[in-house]
């Protein structure tokens, strides 16, 4: 493993470096310690996390298993992340991607400690944090100790997810805590950071504040394996507010490979023409469902409506589902032969950019966080008892999320140009307003004056949660649905093994080939069953049923 790590690292360095990287008076083997700036690998770690969080190779898979997406009719085949046989073979860039990314940001540590930077160590810190925690979150037990050691260890042990998350939570408070320090130095300086930071751009303390909500994601991701509250209390008034968003951008512009990857990935290419990876992939009838039952103004975002009000022939029967005069219509998930695109809603171009417009939905910035999920993250706890307030601060938590979430396409959901055919219509006033008029409609499963149990509430929190990281974030999805059970999915109508869902990844080819008695010490790993540490437990589900 660390041979391909090693390997691959050095790759994405000589992409950033000089012209003279590679003289013939200079050992190549060195650049990464004394060629290579931290200004480079840091913009190098965040614009390629920034790309594969929403990538096609990636976040179709994550998305299939977040059940955002699913496989549409105009593609045959049958994919591994919907009939549940996933294989090592399918995951190795998974792994590998985060340790060279963490391989950079290394780099970057060493070097701020060598020069007692507490700002470029803190953002380092912060970064690997996020590597970590999605590596423990898909695989469980992974090498955290003897990682990230080169050719020092070529074959690292494996450490325990829990206790990967142990280090981790004193890695992100080591992070704050030297954001703090180079904060309240007043000749602190790093001003090459304005420019290398594609994030924040050297801001400290919103870095501080990012970190706080990191903390806080881990935090919330054990608290049913273990007693956190006076921790999560410690930290509720430090995250990022409720309106904030952390995006990325490196400088997109509308051109072949530079546009928003959202954007290029999901909507459209350089020349206004329809990405295959869209065509072929379209919101599922979960999805839909829970947007259309429940009167949410953000159809018109997340969705196109279908074109075609007829059945697919020979392959729908919307009548039989109480469908035919519905717009928006999702696709079962997994469904192998579903309707072909004019016959469903296709994810709509607002959901990649929080816009309409061809001219800026390519230079728009990449949602990295949004503050709603904090906010989400809180009504939980609040809930729960474990920070103070109760029932209602767990309500004020919860609808300002909500309120949130829907501010961040505020101007789609104004967006009279938007084909809707009636179905969702524009909003006339502001989405604050549209929000509240949602929030306060007759309907148990978002008003919170009507619900009348935790459970009920719980529920609430995380159907909101699941469908704000739509398009954003779907590894963080699928991660808080396995964690808390909601919402309540249905397995892959094209699933062949048992009646649950895949609750991890197995460990990657490169793993065993490279690692192997290190791999070989976990011992068989099965995706319904091997669940990570966090997650208690993966019942028996429904079939998603396919609308024929």
């Amino acid at each position: 493993m660390k041979k391909i790590i090693y390997t691959l690292a050095l790759g994405g360095i000589m992409m950033t470096s000089c012209n003279d990287w590679l003289d013939i008076n200079q050992n190549p083997n060195n650049a990464t310690q004394d060629l290579v700036t931290s200004d480079m690998l840091l913009t190098y770690a965040q614009k390629e996390k920034a790309d594969e969080r929403i990538s096609y190779s990636y976040a179709r898979d994550i998305f299939y298993l977040a059940q955002h997406l699913t496989k549409s009719g105009e593609v045959s085949g049958n994919y591994p992340f919907l009939n549940g046989l996933i294989m090592p073979q399918n995951v190795n860039g998974f792994w590998n991607n985060r340790y060279t990314r963490m391989a950079n940001l290394v780099t970057i540590k060493n070097k701020a400690v060598e020069s007692e930077d507490p700002g470029y160590n803190a953002i380092a810190t912060t970064l690997m944090v996020v590597e970590f925690r999605e590596l423990v979150d898909m695989f469980n037990n992974v090498p955290y100790t003897d990682a990230l050691q080169g050719d020092q260890n070529m074959a690292p042990k494996y450490d325990k997810g829990a206790d990967i998350y142990a280090a981790l939570l004193n890695d992100i408070q080591g992070a704050i805590d030297n954001f703090g320090t180079a904060i309240a130095d007043a000749t602190y300086s790093a001003p090459g950071l304005k420019n290398s930071d594609i994030m924040f751009h050297g801001d400290l303390k919103a870095w501080q504040r990012y970190a706080y909500s990191i903390k806080l994601s881990l935090l919330m991701r054990i608290s049913n394996v273990q007693d956190v509250a006076s921790q999560v209390a410690a930290i509720a008034d430090k995250c990022l507010s409720l309106d904030e968003m952390v995006t990325a951008n490196p400088g997109y512009y509308k051109a072949s490979g530079k546009m928003n990857p959202t954007y290029e990935t999901w909507g459209l290419t350089y020349l206004d023409k329809e990405t295959s990876y869209r065509k072929q992939n379209v919101p599922t009838a979960t999805f839909v469902d829970a947007l259309r039952e429940n009167n949410d103004p953000r159809q018109r975002v997340y969705l196109m409506a279908r074109t075609d009000m007829e059945d697919d022939p020979g392959i729908t029967n919307y009548a039989a589902f109480g469908l035919e005069n519905e717009r928006y219509i999702g696709v079962p998930f997994g469904q192998m032969a579903p309707a072909g695109n004019e016959y469903v809603s296709l994810t709509g171009y607002p959901a990649l950019c929080r816009t309409n417009s061809t001219v800026d939905g390519p230079l728009a910035d990449v949602v990295v966080m949004s503050g709603s999920l904090v906010g989400f993250y809180l009504a939980e706890a609040a809930l729960r008892g474990m920070i103070p307030g109760g029932d209602a601060k767990a309500q004020e938590y919860y609808e300002q999320a909500v309120i949130s979430a829907m501010n961040m396409y505020e101007a789609s959901l104004q967006d009279a140009s938007i084909k809707d055919y009636g179905a969702c219509p524009a909003i006339t006033g502001t989405a604050a307003e549209a929000a509240q008029v949602f929030l306060s409609q007759e309907n148990k499963a978002v008003n919170w004056n009507l619900m009348t149990t935790n459970e009920e509430k719980l529920a609430a929190i995380q159907l909101q949660k699941w469908i704000s990281l739509f398009m954003i974030d779907p590894l963080e999805a699928w991660s808080e649905q396995r964690r808390t059970d909601y919402p309540t999915l249905l397995y892959s109508n094209c699933q062949t093994t048992g009646q649950k869902l895949v609750a991890r990844l197995p460990y990657p080819d490169d793993e065993k080939n490279l690692n192997p008695e290190n791999h070989d010490a976990e011992g068989e790993i099965n995706v319904y069953t091997s669940l990570v540490f966090w997650d208690l437990k993966n019942e028996d589900r429904e079939s998603a049923e396919a609308y024929q």
